[in-house]
């Protein structure tokens, strides 16, 4: 029920702008009368859908911090059973039980905003918007087609004042830019320190790896190749739930290159339907797998289209590809901020004969160094960023008297 009232908002937005006014006047109303709980602390990835990304990454390192540890820590899930806490608590995200903890809490941590799109004012509240990834495809508005911003959501937000308050995290100065003007921001607010999620990615012992490896099922002899495409919010079938159909026979990848690749195949977690994929020795689906992060690390070569994947996985240094097979109808109903054939260090390939033969005709050590080029202007700071998030929420807490 849930999931098919967000489909119904999403496809109609005068409707959902009201909801989000009423939301605004209700959440602003009660928050004069409730009183913000000192060192409460509440998170929340993708709507409340994961227990994963940057979110997960700063409550990691909040538990092992002794300044917290007198802190409530509370979680948003759609389906808090799903999730087991190290420490702290649940709350089932858009109830009302969420809502009044939300406005008791005193930092807010997210990657896709945490209010619901509803405006919310609380002074003394710190907000931490991670974001989740480097924009490649346009976002927040901009949007060619099936944008959730309307366009007096667009005029209001312009006559607003510049938010300095909200801490948000770039990969980049490239995407500092896209954020300041996408969530009005000023600069100094957007901290220049990658993601936290991609802390990790520098982190891995190799026992670690070999572990991942065995619970996957991979062996050394063959390498790994990740295929994790976008989603495309226009693919909808007959129940309303996203697809995607990418034009690949997989019997031929497996003929082709199956003595030496495995295809990890990775869906967006907004697809419901990805290939119909089986698994095999060849191919394995592993779109429910937890740990983005450990299929990067795993993988020799990624192949993806208009993610921002390719900033992350760039981190590693190891050779990309690109499958655009639908970039001119993703450029129409979409659109990108970058030009794929200036910008990747890769060929854009637009039919599976094209991709299979760069496969295989790689010069892995030449791809490499291609993307090590890309990492450079695309992800320079990264490593630290779950600290320096965690460095600049005590700052703010200092700043306006709560440091105990």
């Amino acid at each position: 029920m849930r999931s098919k009232l967000i489909v119904y908002l999403k496809k109609n937005p005068k409707v959902l702008s009201f909801v989000w006014k009423t939301g605004q006047i209700v959440m602003n109303a009660v928050g004069m009368l409730v009183p913000i709980k000192e060192k409460s602390m509440m998170f929340s990835s993708f709507g409340g859908r994961k227990f994963d990304d940057s979110p997960k990454e700063i409550y990691d390192a909040v538990c092992k911090d002794p300044f917290f540890d007198e802190w409530d820590l509370i979680w948003a899930f759609a389906e808090p059973s799903q999730f087991d806490l190290q420490r702290g608590r649940k709350v089932r995200i858009d109830t009302p039980s969420f809502f009044s903890t939300l406005l008791k809490s005193k930092v807010w941590i997210s990657n896709s905003g945490m209010t619901r799109g509803i405006q919310v004012n609380r002074e003394k509240v710190i907000k931490v918007e991670t974001w989740h990834g480097t924009p490649l495809k346009k976002i927040g508005g901009d949007e060619n087609q099936n944008s959730m911003v309307t366009e007096s959501q667009k005029k209001r937000k312009e006559k607003q004042k510049l938010d300095s308050k909200t801490i948000r995290c770039a990969q980049s100065e490239y995407d500092r830019k896209i954020f300041q003007r996408i969530f009005h921001a000023t600069e100094d607010a957007i901290l220049l320190c990658d993601l936290p999620r991609n802390d990790k990615l520098l982190q891995y012992t190799d026992d670690e790896i070999k572990q991942i490896k065995r619970n996957l099922g991979l062996s050394d002899d063959r390498k790994a190749v990740l295929y994790a495409p976008t989603y495309r919010e226009y693919l909808i079938d007959e129940h309303n739930d996203m697809y995607l159909a990418p034009p690949m026979d997989l019997v031929k990848w497996e003929k082709e290159i199956g003595e030496d690749y495995v295809l990890l195949v990775r869906a967006h977690y907004a697809v419901s339907k990805a290939l119909g994929i089986k698994d095999t020795d060849f191919v394995k689906d592993v779109s429910d797998y937890p740990h983005l992060n450990d299929l990067y690390i795993v993988s020799d070569v990624m192949i993806s289209d208009y993610s921002s994947t390719y900033i992350d996985y760039s981190i590693l240094d190891r050779p990309m590809l690109c499958f655009a097979y639908d970039l001119e109808e993703f450029e129409e109903k979409r659109g990108l901020y970058i030009d794929l054939e200036e910008e990747l260090p890769c060929p854009i390939d637009k039919t599976e004969d094209e991709l299979l033969n760069h496969l295989k005709t790689m010069d892995y050590e030449a791809a490499a160094l291609r993307t090590q080029g890309f990492h450079r202007r695309y992800a320079p700071y990264a490593g630290n960023a779950s600290n320096s998030v965690i460095s600049v929420i005590k700052q703010r807490l200092e700043r306006i008297g709560d440091m105990k």
